[in-house]
């Protein structure tokens, strides 16, 4: 990838050529950090430059840390005030710039591999750690001053980061090292092929002109992209009801709202939306809430998304491109817009028999709960609710009755058994790290193998729980990545998981539906991927794959999640631990699994061709467009007077790349055919995937490392069969 210089979530947030991607950990909270210097290792390898001989890549750094330019050791600050957060922004801007003035102003006949590409990766790699905990509290921290801090420092580093990638004498140092004709193989032929690509795509064949003018589009893209994002983060919209008008919603959901006005307040965070239109028998509420939440940041978002998707679209053109997607697709394993095409029609082709039959079951389920004066439409605020209805009553699947078997606590902990299981690794948590929200967890990962005293050679946190202005979704963010460092030692991965699960009450703990078990399980691969790696370079390292693969190895592990010997792990009733998830029930939950695989999978290849529309021939009316799309792809249609492409937080970040969750679902099944064949707990095929697809990244072609782990060509059988359909 390339581009910006931003944190990185799992599957949410791509990179432009060049753009710095995230991390993170902390100063001493509540102060500034002292200046901060080189680690003690790399530190002495400086004293001794005029006695030993080292690489030119080396003397680079350490010039760069004497002059308190550069600083190898990553030192991170959850809780900084907000003008302490944009300072420190400031001097690791300050402090990469020196870096890159000083890898420009070496001779062409001075340049190696390790002062040019190598240095390049590493500058970037060390920017991105210097600002990660600034970029990530955007997302995360519990003052809303220091989030805008947070929010202006990622729009910062975005621009920094064009800047960058704008200039002439970066791409001619790398031109001129590439001229020397140095043989280099395999991640290093790769890094510099990506890096002249990189500036490329960042318009430095153009004419002078003409670069500027991308330039300053791009920057006005960065300032767009992160206030469309930040408005969906910081949207408060709730509404009001009274119980009756939330008759079915269960009782512990209810007891846990906040009262207003002698009424109930339901915001429109995950933890309150579900809940409520999954079992809220009065259509008239789910209208208002289902009208609420596709309208979230729309006042605000839909003036910018024009902007944006007009933007986007003239960048392109500029680069020469036809539109937005097809530059965005270069990169991807789909390669452009025509194939993503013809991939989403013929799913559609394959699902829409299926969707149709599913959809006139829930219709005739709907007249049985509404009599026959019901609304002949299935309308938007319908589906949560008859779908959970159909597995009550077909599969006598009682979703509230499950979420008992699944206390989050318990979840946490055995879902870490398992993982640490598969892949040879093991997770303790560290009590005193330090953290932005009392709710945080923080662990170290070290290998098995190592025994109790085993160094760790990574850590990420878990921030599972909602608040106030927090980031709204589930996902992974890559803090600090994983890489080798000139003094040869590995720098530690870092990395987050982000969810909004069910606080705990006074009465009972964090439940979790079996879907948002599934959820855990899918970003906690992200975690893995991000932690696991093993890449040389930064460019290449744990999920900086291509966009339309990175989904696929989190998603193979879902799979565990309906493995009746892992779902028992798992499950422990809150009010006694030793009662597992009765078998009848669990058998039942398997059963219906693919209940509603027609729609549930249109649905998502709804959201792709509405984000391939948008990219490809952005429509004047955004809304009149998503609706169009929606009626005539998910069948089902759009809600007069919302806006959902408002609160599309994907569109920023994973624009033109949203069809990658079902193009490497292909992946994921595929891969997990082989667990199926040789055993889901298999520890053997655990380090073998955990080799082969997690530690190399991206390091060479994700189709090399697919073909390496399955031992032949991929398939879509696995896959068809996954969502209900026969293989071809």
């Amino acid at each position: 990838m390339g581009g910006r210089l931003l944190p990185r979530r799992g599957g949410h947030r791509r990179r432009r050529p060049g753009q710095l991607a995230p991390h993170a950990l902390s100063h001493r909270p509540g102060r500034r950090p002292a200046p901060r210097r080189p680690s003690a290792r790399l530190g002495g390898l400086c004293l001794k430059e005029i006695t030993m001989k080292i690489p030119l890549f080396l003397l680079l750094f350490c010039a760069a840390a004497r002059a308190g330019t550069f600083v190898p050791a990553p030192a991170l600050n959850y809780d900084p005030t907000p003008a302490a957060l944009l300072q420190d922004c400031r001097d690791a801007q300050k402090r990469a710039a020196s870096a890159l003035a000083g890898l420009s102003s070496l001779s062409q006949t001075s340049r190696t591999f390790d002062n040019t590409p190598w240095a390049f990766d590493g500058i970037l790699a060390q920017l991105n750690e210097d600002t990660a905990s600034g970029q990530f509290l955007k997302s995360v921290s519990v003052s809303s001053a220091v989030r805008a801090a947070g929010n202006d420092c990622e729009t910062e580093i975005g621009k920094f980061s064009i800047d960058v990638f704008s200039r002439e004498d970066l791409y001619k140092a790398l031109k001129d090292y590439a001229a020397k004709g140095e043989p280099l193989r395999g991640d290093a032929a790769r890094l510099l092929e990506k890096q002249l690509l990189d500036f490329r795509r960042s318009g430095l064949e153009l004419p002078r002109e003409e670069r500027e003018q991308l330039t300053l589009t791009r920057k006005r893209l960065t300032e767009l992209e992160s206030r469309f994002s930040r408005n969906i983060n910081e949207s408060k919209d709730s509404a009001l009801f009274t119980r009756a008008e939330m008759d079915g919603a269960p009782e512990d959901f209810v007891s846990r709202l906040e009262k207003a006005d002698g009424k109930y307040k339901v915001t429109l965070d995950y933890p309150d939306y579900f809940p409520f239109m999954d079992n809220v028998r009065v259509g008239a509420s789910r209208k208002v809430l289902e009208g609420k939440f596709n309208n979230r940041a729309s006042r605000e978002n839909l003036p910018l998304l024009g902007e944006i998707l007009t933007l986007r679209k003239k960048a392109a053109r500029i680069l020469g491109y036809q539109t937005h997607a097809h530059y965005v697709l270069e990169q991807r394993m789909a390669k452009d817009p025509a194939t993503v095409k013809a991939f989403i029609d013929r799913l559609k082709k394959r699902l829409r028999p299926l969707a149709e039959d599913e959809l006139q079951t829930l219709l005739a389920l709907k007249r049985v709960f509404e009599g026959k004066d019901a609304d002949p439409v299935f309308r938007a605020w319908d589906w949560r609710f008859y779908d959970n209805q159909l597995k009550r009553v077909r599969y006598s699947v009682d979703e509230q009755k499950i979420r008992e078997y699944f206390p989050a606590d318990l979840v946490t902990e055995q879902m870490l058994e398992v993982y640490q299981k598969l892949l040879g690794v093991k997770f303790k948590r560290i009590e005193n790290g330090a953290l932005w929200h009392p709710d945080v967890r923080f662990y170290a990962v070290s290998d098995a193998a190592s025994g109790a005293s085993g160094e760790p050679f990574a850590y990420f946190y878990m921030d599972l729980f909602p608040r106030e202005g927090k980031y709204k979704h589930a996902a992974a963010f890559d803090l600090i990545k994983g890489r080798s460092l000139p003094d040869g030692t590995y720098r530690k991965p870092v990395a987050a998981i982000v969810a909004n699960f069910d606080k705990p009450a006074a009465d009972r703990p964090s439940l979790l539906t079996h879907g948002e078990v599934e959820t855990f399980f899918h970003e906690f691969g992200h975690i893995m991927h991000q932690t696991l790696t093993r890449a040389r370079f930064s460019r290449f390292s744990g999920s900086e794959v291509a966009r339309d693969f990175v989904e696929g190895p989190s998603q193979m592990l879902e799979n565990w999640v309906w493995d009746p010997a892992v779902l028992s792990s798992l499950s422990g009733h809150y009010q006694d631990r030793s009662k597992k998830l009765p078998k009848e029930m669990l058998d039942k939950m398997i059963a219906a699994r693919n209940a509603d695989s027609g729609l549930f999978n249109l649905r998502q290849l709804n959201f792709g061709s509405i984000d391939q529309l948008y990219h490809t021939t952005p429509p004047s009316d955004t809304s009149a467009a998503y609706a169009k799309v929606m009626k005539e792809v998910f069948l089902i249609p759009m809600s007069e007077g919302t806006h959902p492409e408002a609160g599309f937080g994907h569109l920023m970040g994973y624009d033109a790349g949203y069809y990658g969750y079902m193009w490497s679902k292909v992946y994921a099944q595929d891969m997990f055919s082989r667990f199926e064949a040789e055993g889901v707990m298999n520890p053997a095929i655990g380090a073998d995937y955990r080799r082969k697809i997690l530690e190399v990244g991206s390091s060479h072609e994700e189709m090399e490392s697919l073909k390496s782990f399955l031992g032949r060509e991929p398939k879509e059988d696995a896959f068809l069969r996954s969502i209900g359909l026969k293989a071809d």
